[in-house]
């Protein structure tokens, strides 16, 4: 990492040793106190890291609440390709929020909702065939992956037949430049109680209603806060459309999480099927599309 320009302005370097993703990450300080994020990742991914970088670019000038974009490049010889972006000071979301008042966690969801439209404001496309094409791909490699991944998700006959009934949602759908896995795991609350987003990987132009289903994995930790962010995002009443096309996109995803489980471990794999039990319970095993936790307590 020497040949980073200006490494020799760090004084300390420290591994993080969180998330999926394959990314080597540090929290760097500079000698004149600069806080700093350094993202590490092979350089077979260039282009898809350079396409990150440039689109956290875009949306860092719209004035979203976010690590900042600072520098890319190639590093370590040519074998690496380096990323390095502003550190956001305090703590992970889902660290935080269950800490945190009914009230207050429906308030910090509400500025996650606002935080999305704003992001929709950079890029957006009208409703057309287009994401139904890309997605409908995404899907076949998802259940490819399934099928050799050497192990049983639980409900998975459950999680296709959904696939089947509601892959028409995906028809005539709009597009934005948005945050693709937009949930707590993947925000920073401030200590003076801002919200950041981080962890841009795989963003890119979606469907809204997709970098929507963030608020089922953060359900898990605080329903209010996706009660908020749902009520914010949608001006205070929920679209039909959404819960439908929300049941498509929780299958699909979460037959791919569970693929990518395997790989990490028998840990993961049982998280996996616990999270997916905690689903059928919400959904009452999908005989109603609306959550219990949103009916309940909105």
């Amino acid at each position: 990492m020497n040949d980073i320009p200006n490494y020799n302005a760090f004084v300390k370097v420290k591994p993080i040793n969180k998330g999926w993703s394959n990314d080597k990450k540090y929290y760097a300080e500079t000698n004149n106190g600069e806080r700093l994020l350094l993202r590490i990742s092979d350089i077979s991914d260039y282009d898809s890291k350079k396409s990150e970088f440039d689109i956290m670019k875009k949306i860092s000038a719209a004035g979203i609440n976010m690590s900042q974009p600072i520098d890319f490049g190639v590093c370590c010889g040519g074998k690496n390709v380096y990323q390095i972006l502003t550190w956001c000071e305090g703590e992970e979301a889902k660290e935080v929020l269950p800490n945190l008042t009914p009230k207050e966690q429906y308030a910090f969801g509400w500025k996650a909702g606002q935080m999305m439209l704003k992001m929709q404001t950079v890029e957006s496309y009208p409703p057309s065939s287009d994401w139904a094409g890309i997605y409908k791909k995404r899907v076949e490699n998802y259940i490819k992956a399934y099928n050799v991944c050497g192990e049983t998700l639980t409900g998975y006959e459950l999680l296709r037949s959904l696939l089947d009934k509601y892959t028409s949602c995906l028809d005539n759908r709009p597009m934005c430049l948005l945050h693709a896995d937009f949930q707590s795991d993947n925000m920073v609350i401030s200590p003076n109680k801002e919200l950041y987003a981080i962890d841009f990987q795989g963003s890119g132009v979606v469907d809204p209603y997709y970098a929507l289903t963030g608020v089922m994995v953060t359900a898990e930790v605080s329903p209010q806060f996706s009660i908020g962010q749902l009520h914010s995002y949608f001006g205070g009443n929920v679209h039909e459309d959404f819960w439908e096309l929300n049941a498509f996109y929780l299958a699909a995803e979460t037959i791919n999480a569970f693929t990518v489980a395997v790989n990490l471990g028998q840990e993961e794999i049982d998280y996996s099927n616990e999270m997916m039990r905690t689903t059928f319970k919400w959904y009452d095993n999908f005989n109603c599309l609306v959550p219990n936790w949103y009916s309940d307590m909105k």
